[in-house]
């Protein structure tokens, strides 16, 4: 199910009230609306951010009305643009303290391997070749915390998910049913499955048992498409 807009023909696509995705590439970006301006979660790859620019602009938003950046985790897919966005949007960023020593440039990309299969490891070969190994060094305003329970879009829950990087969290937005922001804990590319890659994949495990016990009608990804209702329940069963 997608919810309804009155903002046709835009990259933007509403997939929970007051909640839009846009597909950068082959990451998702968010938008989380609230009476005093907007949040943007994640920002996709380095010399990618006008293309969210450009985004915004279809969806009748200029760049002062991110009020705030959110951070799921800290992969150049994830927070390469971040730097760039934040110059031209003056928005402050929160993300987990372990990943925002990485965006700070205090320590380096961390090391990652693929998830079993032949499938992941194809993939990991694949896009690893496109892969920056360093982002743009930037300043990080706030740090997160498991349970925290941040003032974006009516309360957003922060769960920290360590495995596909050690400060990876997820959001919970606790109201209409929930929404819950899985990041790169999985994947729903070709199918609901485990990320490509993880630094931890025990770490991850865990991580996704831990969502698996919440309770949510609609689940969305870093990669792949949304679930809803019944489908978003499938998340649940797969990861318990």
């Amino acid at each position: 199910m997608l919810y309804s807009s009155t903002i046709f023909d835009m990259p933007f696509q509403q997939i929970f009230p007051g909640v839009y995705e846009f597909a950068n590439g082959i990451v998702n970006n968010w938008l989380i609306a609230d009476d005093d301006g907007w949040t943007l979660i994640d920002t996709g790859y380095p010399n990618k951010e006008q293309t969210i620019l450009d985004a915004l602009a279809a969806f009748g938003k200029k760049p002062n009305d991110i009020k705030r950046i959110l951070l799921t985790h800290a992969h150049p897919d994830h927070v390469g643009g971040y730097a760039a966005l934040k110059q031209v949007t003056g928005a402050p960023a929160w993300i987990h303290p372990l990943d925002a020593q990485v965006v700070r440039g205090a320590i380096p990309l961390p090391r990652v391997t693929p998830s079993p299969g032949l499938l992941p490891w194809l993939l990991f070969n694949a896009l690893n070749r496109q892969m920056p190994n360093a982002i743009p060094r930037a300043e990080i305003e706030n740090e997160i915390a498991d349970g925290e329970r941040l003032p974006i879009g009516g309360g957003l829950r922060v769960i920290h998910t360590p495995g596909h990087s050690a400060g990876h969290c997820a959001f919970l937005l606790e109201r209409d049913g929930n929404l819950l922001f899985a990041a790169d804990a999985c994947a729903n590319v070709l199918g609901l499955g485990p990320s490509i890659v993880y630094a931890d994949h025990a770490q991850g495990r865990a991580s996704l048992r831990k969502l698996a016990a919440l309770n949510f009608d609609t689940v969305c990804f870093g990669h792949g498409k949304a679930l809803h209702g019944a489908n978003a329940k499938k998340f649940n069963a797969k990861w318990k």
